[in-house]
This record gives structure tokens, C-alpha cells and sequence, in this order.
């Protein structure tokens, strides 16, 4: 399924691979459960494992892309969920920052999009030093999420006009 557009500018998703291969490996452990029928035990595992694993990769395929920037007619943030995409231009996103995470040894990064709920009051100016609002819904996606490093997408995000705090 091809959900691409041509008014964004810039798109990110989950490589396509990556979706198929769960599919895939979430139908071999499926099988594999009924398979090894005699270790109930092993058989619900697997089973239980393959239903999400397909389950996971299903969504990766499905919610394409995760993060875009459309530039019609103002530069807006598309963020795809599987209710479907929302369009955030710039005076409903409160802030915008990347956030470094020591994991396992190693650190990863993670960006955090603070939107303003549909009900919400528009921003008239971004507040400096104070966090976000009450009425905020954070989007945090990963470089799962994206598909490639987040300074790639960081430089596209400035580049089209979007204050990015680093974090």
C-alpha cells in the first residue's frame, strides 16, 4: 500500500522491508505454533509472538508515512496514526525537540513533537523556558519510526521553518 503524496516535501516512514519481514516472520511463528502442537506451552508462545510480530508489521506497512512536511499552502507537519493523517501547521506545534537517551550502553535519540489538541487555542508566539501546555498532545517518534538518523530529519525540519530544540 502506497499512501505517498506529492505536496510533501519531505516524507519518513519504516523501510518497507522492515514491515515485510515482520509480516513474514510473524506467519512463520504462527505456523510454527500450529506446528509444534504437542508443547502447548511453546505453541502459545509462538503463537502469541507471531500474532504481534504480525500485528507490528501490518502497522508499519499501513501507516505510511509516519512524519511529513507539506508545504501547501504554509509549511505544516503531516503525522500519520492509524486514524489517519493530521495536519499540524506551524502555530498549533508547541515545540519541537530531540531528545538523547543513554540505552544499553549506547545513546539513541527520539523526537518529541508537543501539538495543540483540535479544542486547543492557537499559540500566538512560542513561549521561551516554559514547558509545554496543558492542552498538548506529544508525538514521540523514533529512528523506527523514520527510518533514517533524526539529524537528517532535524535539518529538514529547520530548513522548512520549524524551531527545533536540542535536548
Amino acid at each position: 500500500m502506497d499512501n505517498s503524496d506529492d505536496s510533501y516535501t519531505h516524507a519518513w516512514a519504516t523501510p518497507i522491508g522492515a514491515g515485510l519481514a515482520g509480516c513474514l516472520g510473524g506467519v512463520v511463528l504462527v505456523v510454527a505454533a500450529v506446528v509444534v502442537a504437542g508443547d502447548p506451552a511453546g505453541s502459545v508462545l509462538m503463537g502469541v509472538a507471531g500474532i504481534l510480530l504480525l500485528a507490528l508489521g501490518a502497522y508499519t506497512l499501513l501507516v505510511r508515512p509516519r512524519l511529513a512536511i507539506s508545504s501547501d499552502p504554509s509549511p505544516a507537519l503531516i503525522i500519520r496514526t492509524l486514524r489517519g493523517p493530521r495536519s499540524y501547521p506551524r502555530e498549533r506545534i508547541e515545540r519541537i525537540r530531540v531528545l538523547s537517551i543513554r540505552r544499553v550502553g549506547r545513546r539513541v535519540g527520539q523526537l518529541e513533537i508537543d501539538v495543540l489538541d483540535d479544542e486547543a487555542a492557537a499559540s500566538p508566539s512560542r513561549r521561551e523556558g516554559m514547558g509545554p501546555r496543558d492542552d498538548t498532545r506529544l508525538v514521540v517518534l523514533s529512528r523506527w519510526d523514520l527510518g533514517t538518523d533524526l539529524p537528517t530529519v532535524v535539518d529538514a525540519l529547520r530548513e522548512a521553518g520549524f524551531v527545533v530544540d536540542e535536548g
